[in-house]
């Protein structure tokens, strides 16, 4: 379903693109388009990175530095640093605020909700963590999410550790904490097209 997009007839308020493997630079300048264009209707993007440390706005300790490999490449996402990978499932949220059933204010805690229902549904123990958003098994980082608002369009989105790269991973602190980040596939059997179709279920739910 690489570079597909999901909008039946008649339910035009959601379009899901499956965008595949996608450089982090091009997918952030694409996304920040699309959010000056003030979209009437929300947008999912499924992506996945090439090897990059990307830098949020909480990040005061470490300067960008795209001659790296993986470079750093500063964004202007809330959080700290945080990697991608191939194996990672990205969800990036170009949602039209005034157009959903929640509070601005409960962006974050309304994805990692979704998120969290859908793990539960395959029988995932885990943990949110709302102070340092997340979701967690053991004390280890499964998921994290970072976002922004700007004129009432969310921008930015969710990473769920599928089976990527722990050791380049966990060569910083994931998200600026003292902590290693896990991958899914260590801890339940699942097949990522399932987890993938049920997550996006979940999202139309509350979006819709």
């Amino acid at each position: 379903m690489v570079g597909s997009r999901i909008c039946k007839p008649g339910e035009n308020k959601l379009i899901i693109e499956y965008k595949g493997l996608v450089n982090y630079q091009e997918c952030r300048d694409e996304m920040i388009a699309l959010v000056k264009s003030s979209p009437k209707i929300h947008h999912i993007w499924v992506v996945e990175h090439p090897p990059v440390f990307t830098i949020g706005i909480s990040e005061k300790n470490i300067e960008e530095d795209l001659s790296k490999n993986p470079p750093v490449i500063k964004t202007d996402r809330g959080g700290k640093i945080t990697f991608h990978a191939p194996g990672q499932i990205v969800i990036y949220f170009i949602l039209n605020l005034k157009e959903v059933s929640f509070k601005p204010t409960s962006l974050t805690s309304t994805i990692l909700n979704s998120t969290s229902d859908t793990l539960w549904s395959f029988g995932l123990e885990h943990q949110i963590n709302l102070e340092d958003p997340g979701i967690y098994i053991n004390n280890k980082k499964l998921a994290s999410i970072g976002m922004r608002i700007k004129n009432h369009i969310s921008y930015h989105g969710l990473s769920i550790n599928f089976e990527t790269d722990l050791k380049t991973f966990n060569s910083i602190n994931p998200c600026g904490l003292d902590v290693e980040a896990c991958n899914l596939i260590d801890y339940i059997d699942i097949d990522k097209q399932e987890l993938l179709k049920k997550l996006l279920q979940g999202f139309k739910k509350v979006i819709n």
